[in-house]
């Protein structure tokens, strides 16, 4: 018993000693490496709350467009829909399967995005794990989830779901490219990635065409032969083009032609466009990262540490490397297809640069420093750190307010300055984008004095004439009705105007005054003015 009591007390003291002389952050990476799972489940679970939170705010604009196509009863009416918001099937499809699941509400619309998400933070992990070892893995997956394209991962848009489908792609064409593996489950996983990425997005093409060619052509430079049975899901994949294109040039036809031909779009790429790097990833954490390496440079020598944890790597195969550089380039790709195709670029269309760069610095974050050791302590550090600084209060206060959820209603059902509209005579919004969310979240009364002014010959000619014309153009299915510009204006000598501050969608205020109008401020919070309208004597 004694000698018993002897060895803990040796061993603890031990275990103090390595503590106490252990480099910067090889203890947590040590700790990181014994219980990965549980710090994998604990960082997605965060997420997931995080954004499962985020997803009971109000609808915004285009968001309401994915409510109303995919609450449609039949599917040949979600097809007719398609067009016009520009998007391909799967995403109303499973939007539509969550609404008849859970109900109509904020959350259930947006639960696809919000599964996606995680699913495109376990591919993250997963790719770089394969190679990399547990703290580089989860410091590429924690990149991802603290990007600014996290936000999308709470919205009832596409954007997720073509990020999940393009990290379904990336693991399953790792695997099957992996020497003396089954190749069978693998090749399924990238035949449905590339499916499903497609039938989410029109450029869910490029977001895994571009990679999977970057990592196929090194690989087929080191192979020196084709990889047949890979091509061939690979083609199978991409037979879900024949279905999507259809929606594509329809989409082409009622609206990007108007955007293509616009000379005064507001979103036309252009050479600044790159500048969207920095959505896609989370410069404090890639600072915090590297004043770490230069921190603790000096703690570690030149060789291994003993006492790490981590083994170090055989080495990232060059095809998968090619294949993440591929994916985070996706930014100045899209830049120059949209440049030639439609001529209007968003950050969004390039969202799986984000998943590329992640991928990347998870797989450099243990060779950036002294030696592995000291790369993933940094790491590991980096982690610890950024969970406290930007994860931990969030967390706490999910977990506090998540039992008890706010009505997603408030903000705009109870709108001080539109209810500043004393009588009964109508209230036009300026902004198309205001307009929408405003009047879903009306009471039935409010409803009937709402209006929008519409005039798309007026409006094309304007930088952002998009939010209009989608209005107008999904009038059949949209409940919030538009009225014609000029017949309003012969009916109506007297109506409220509430504008929101938007000078590059608000032109109606701009159209009234020139045309002998007078405004009248009745009612301002911040930018927010509501006026009263009065017509020219005449």
């Amino acid at each position: 018993m004694q000698f018993d009591i002897k060895r803990i007390a040796d061993s603890l003291r031990l275990r103090a000693v390595r503590m106490l002389t252990a480099p910067p952050g090889a203890l947590a990476a040590s700790w990181i490496a014994r219980y990965e799972a549980w710090f994998v489940f604990a960082t997605v679970t965060g997420v997931v709350l995080t954004l499962v939170r985020s997803a009971r705010r109000p609808f915004w604009y285009d968001e309401l467009f994915t409510f109303y196509v995919s609450r449609l009863p039949h599917i040949d009416q979600v097809f007719r829909a398609l067009p016009a918001d520009g998007n391909p099937p799967l995403s109303y499809i499973l939007v539509g399967f969550c609404l008849r699941l859970f109900g109509e509400t904020e959350l259930a619309t947006r639960l696809p995005s919000i599964l996606a998400f995680a699913v495109a933070m376990l591919a993250t992990y997963f790719f770089v794990r394969r190679h990399c070892g547990a703290v580089p893995a989860l410091f590429g997956m924690f990149a991802l989830a603290t990007s600014n394209i996290a936000s999308y991962g709470s919205e009832a848009r596409p954007y997720a779901l073509m990020l999940g489908f393009t990290g379904l792609t990336m693991v399953s064409w790792q695997a099957a490219t992996e020497k003396g593996r089954a190749r069978q489950i693998p090749l399924i996983g990238v035949a449905l990635g590339i499916a499903g990425a497609i039938a989410s997005h029109h450029y869910g093409a490029f977001h895994v065409g571009v990679p999977l060619m970057s990592g196929e052509a090194v690989r087929l430079v080191k192979r020196r032969r084709f990889d047949f049975p890979l091509y061939c899901v690979c083609a199978a994949g991409l037979s879900m083009i024949a279905v999507t294109a259809p929606f594509a040039r329809e989409t082409h036809r009622i609206m990007l032609s108007y955007v293509r031909d616009s000379v005064s779009f507001w979103a036309k790429p252009n050479a600044w466009s790159i500048l969207t790097y920095r959505d896609m990833v989370n410069l404090n954490f890639l600072f915090l990262f590297l004043a770490l390496l230069w921190l603790t440079y000096a703690a570690f020598k030149p060789g291994n540490h003993p006492g790490h944890s981590a083994r170090k790597s055989d080495g990232i195969p060059a095809h998968e490397v090619a294949a993440a550089v591929g994916l985070a380039l996706l930014v100045p790709i899209m830049i120059g297809i949209t440049w030639m195709a439609t001529g209007y670029y968003l950050p969004r269309y390039a969202i799986g640069a984000a998943m590329g760069i992640a991928i990347l610095m998870g797989m450099a974050a243990q060779h950036l420093g002294r030696n592995v050791s000291h790369g993933s302590a940094a790491a590991s550090l980096c982690l610890v750190l950024a969970v406290l600084a930007f994860a931990g209060p969030r967390t706490i206060n999910v977990f506090r307010r998540f039992i008890t959820p706010t009505a997603a209603s408030a903000s705009l059902g109870q709108n001080s300055v539109i209810d500043a509209a004393l009588g009964q005579e109508p209230i036009v919004v300026a902004s198309a984008l205001t307009y929408m969310p405003e009047w879903w979240y009306a009471s039935p009364s409010l409803r009937q004095r709402l209006h929008y002014l519409a005039d798309l010959p007026f409006a094309v000619q304007q930088p952002d004439f998009l939010p209009e014309f989608s209005l107008v153009v999904n009038q059949p299915i949209v409940p919030s009705k538009v009225d014609d510009y000029r017949q309003f204006l012969s009916v109506h000598r007297e109506f409220y105007l509430y504008c929101v501050g938007s000078s590059r969608l608000e032109w109606t205020k701009e159209r009234l005054q020139n045309e002998g109008w007078t405004l009248h401020p009745v009612y301002r919070n911040g930018d927010e003015t509501l006026f009263l309208a009065q017509a020219p004597s005449r």
